[in-house]
């Protein structure tokens, strides 16, 4: 796959349909590759009638890895910044700016933006720091970064403090914990569907030390609420109904902070962008092609 200079960064990207149609941008969660995006669910947004790019953040796959040594596991890591040991290399306001330039690199003027989880809070910092380049958002599974964010349960907070993977077959085990647990509720996660999902993305490129960069960058973000006051653009919220790490009241926080967004809640949906919930996803996002509002599926319940 190609990859684009930006700044002193190389980030891997693909790009999927017509070069001159309308550019979809997806940004994924934390320390996550490109990988991640499903093919077939990008080959459902080309055939819709986008442009689709999707890429390998700093420190994730194949994109340029940041030299800034990190603690070995999740609890170290929270320990020594909490006593100011331990700097994040780079913050999510860093992670934007290469988004950016990506788009400087591709020459994409504007852009319609798809962020889950961190990628969506990228997506955000993008809009409020760039709006000129930012047709619209689709936020998936966010949050403000408040501190009076609703927090996971216990159980919850268990599965994503676990121990984090060395290997490819613990990587694929740690994979089908986290999502199994967080992936939805009805129907079901496929574990065969996560699996294959792994180890691609194994394969592809993750390591301990970028997860754990990125985490830092999640664990000190700030309340973007001020940033999202300011926002005029049109702001799609997609909200699992199950999701068990940012729920519904998590998502209505964002709501209120964007004006005139609208948030789509989907029932049995969790922290994931899994097959059964992708036309949902599609829905919230707008059809753009006259194909697009024959395509199955339940529109989510939005307002």
């Amino acid at each position: 796959m190609p990859q684009a200079r930006v700044g002193d960064l190389s980030l891997e990207y693909r790009s999927d349909g017509p070069p001159d149609a309308p550019p979809l941008l997806l940004i994924m969660g934390t320390a996550a590759p490109l990988t991640m995006w499903d093919d077939a669910f990008c080959a459902a947004l080309s055939a819709r009638g986008f442009r689709v790019i999707r890429f390998d953040y700093r420190d994730t796959g194949r994109s340029s890895r940041v030299d800034a040594p990190m603690p070995s596991t999740i609890g170290a890591m929270m320990r020594a910044f909490a006593e100011g040991k331990l700097a994040p290399p780079y913050a999510l306001e860093d992670l934007a700016d290469d988004t950016v330039g990506l788009l400087d690199a591709l020459g994409v003027e504007r852009a319609h933006l798809v962020g889950l989880s961190q990628g969506a809070g990228v997506a955000q910092l993008v809009a409020a720091r760039a709006s000129e380049r930012v047709t619209g958002l689709t936020l998936i599974a966010t949050s403000t970064a408040a501190r009076d964010v609703p927090p996971p349960g216990a159980e919850t907070m268990g599965v994503l403090l676990s121990d984090l993977p060395n290997d490819r077959a613990s990587f694929i085990e740690w994979n089908v914990l986290m999502y199994t647990k967080t992936g939805g509720i009805h129907p079901p996660p496929d574990v065969d569907w996560i699996r294959r999902r792994a180890e691609r993305t194994w394969d592809h490129g993750w390591d301990v030390a970028g997860f754990l960069r990125h985490l830092l960058a999640v664990i000190s973000a700030t309340d973007r609420r001020p940033l999202l006051a300011r926002l005029r653009l049109p702001v799609t919220i997609v909200q699992g109904e199950a999701d068990p790490i940012f729920s519904v009241a998590a998502a209505e926080q964002v709501v209120a902070a964007i004006p005139g967004a609208r948030l789509c809640v989907v029932p049995g949906m969790g922290h994931d962008v899994a097959p059964p919930f992708w036309n949902a996803i599609f829905a919230a996002i707008g059809p753009v092609t006259d194909r697009a509002s024959s395509w199955p599926g339940t529109p989510p319940s939005c307002w």
